[in-house]
């Protein structure tokens, strides 16, 4: 009796593996006689193999299976574009041409269809951002204020095109996990807090499991923990003389106006001057800097704080975009700055400008 109950459960599990369901890419690249195709995916930002096979007379298969849809990549030399591709159980086909990767056809995941779908209009919005680029640099050169002013405002406006349309497409497709995808990649900046948290609550709970729909989540929850209304969150880091300075040092006399920025940052060099005159303006009346580098060398930091004048209290660790303190805040681009009342609370956010003297009027004045 034992044996034929082992039997049975060998059987079962026999079958459950043998029945598990899979993924099978069918490539075909017109062009590319042999070489390799690798399949990969990200992992902590960086690009992770998952699997490489031969190409024989243009021809790969790639077989596996995934436990939820994910974004993947087929390379197939470094000199050709990747294939993106959205991952899942099912059989895939993928036809090319090797001169014209980009626009290689892949047929049988509805995910990447979607998702191909989602990236052709990215790049329409990509061709009028260089179009505008382009012009932008002529006028420059040529010292053409007027046209610079207009091709700002054009630039503005395709911004806020794409960022409806994106905003639109996650919400049209809030059931399938290339919705969170694309939310966590395109609307971690650039959107308020609310809106986030609008479109994170659109989800389907058919995709509340994904990997994207997680990170985006808690991407909405760190940015409320930091919203305005919110108590500051305290972090030490180092100064330029590479002791060890906490933000709440400078916490409960004055208004804290915590500026992140860089060396290597075009516009944080643009909007230092306004800051040091804003501080000279200001610091005897109750204002404070403190300033978050998100360099990578300590010459470079030193040498633009030098000059640009800067002479407030300065903090960073050095690790570029992994910032301890910018992921704290948040931060996916600079210039930001955040600022904060005598009490430690953020009372404002990316005053640049004009609107930060003013703000600074209203309050000390």
């Amino acid at each position: 009796m034992k044996k034929l109950l082992y039997s049975l459960i060998a059987i079962t599990i026999m079958f459950s593996c043998t029945n598990q369901p899979k993924y099978k890419i069918d490539g075909n690249i017109n062009g590319l006689n042999n070489g390799s195709a690798v399949l990969s995916k990200i992992v902590d930002k960086k690009l992770e193999t998952v699997d490489s096979v031969a190409i024989e007379n243009g021809v790969f298969t790639f077989k596996g299976s995934v436990t939820s849809p994910e974004y993947y990549l087929i390379t197939l030399s470094d000199t050709l574009d990747p294939i993106e591709l959205f991952l899942e159980n099912v059989n895939i086909t993928v036809n090319a041409e090797a001169n014209n990767i980009i626009s290689a056809s892949i047929e049988g995941s509805e995910l990447t269809t979607i998702l191909k779908s989602f990236n052709v209009e990215i790049s329409n919005f990509k061709l009028q951002f260089d179009a505008l680029y382009d012009k932008y640099v002529k006028a420059n050169i040529s010292g053409d204020a007027a046209k610079v002013a207009e091709i700002e405002e054009g630039y503005s406006k395709v911004e806020e095109e794409q960022s409806i349309f994106i905003k639109g497409f996650v919400n049209d497709n809030s059931n399938n996990v290339v919705a969170s995808y694309i939310a966590f990649k395109y609307m971690s900046y650039g959107y308020e807090v609310e809106e986030l948290d609008a479109v994170a609550q659109n989800f389907s709970p058919e995709i509340a499991t994904s990997q994207y729909t997680i990170k985006f989540n808690e991407r909405v929850a760190l940015m409320k923990r930091v919203a305005i209304g919110q108590p500051y969150v305290d972090f030490t880091l180092n100064d330029t003389t590479g002791n060890p300075l906490p933000l709440s040092s400078i916490i409960g006399e004055k208004y804290v106006l915590l500026d992140f920025w860089a060396a290597w940052c075009t516009p944080c060099r643009k909007e230092n001057p306004t800051l040091v005159a804003n501080y000279a303006l200001y610091k005897d009346k109750g204002f404070e800097i403190f300033g978050v580098s998100f360099d990578k060398t300590q010459d470079a930091w030193i040498n633009a704080i030098k000059d640009d004048g800067i002479t407030w209290p300065q903090v960073s660790d050095l690790k570029y975009w992994d910032s301890a303190a910018g992921k704290l805040y948040a931060i996916r681009s600079i210039p930001q700055n955040v600022l904060l009342d005598k009490d430690g609370t953020i009372i404002a956010k990316n005053l640049r400008g004009e609107d930060l003297g003013a703000k600074l009027a209203e309050l000390l004045n």
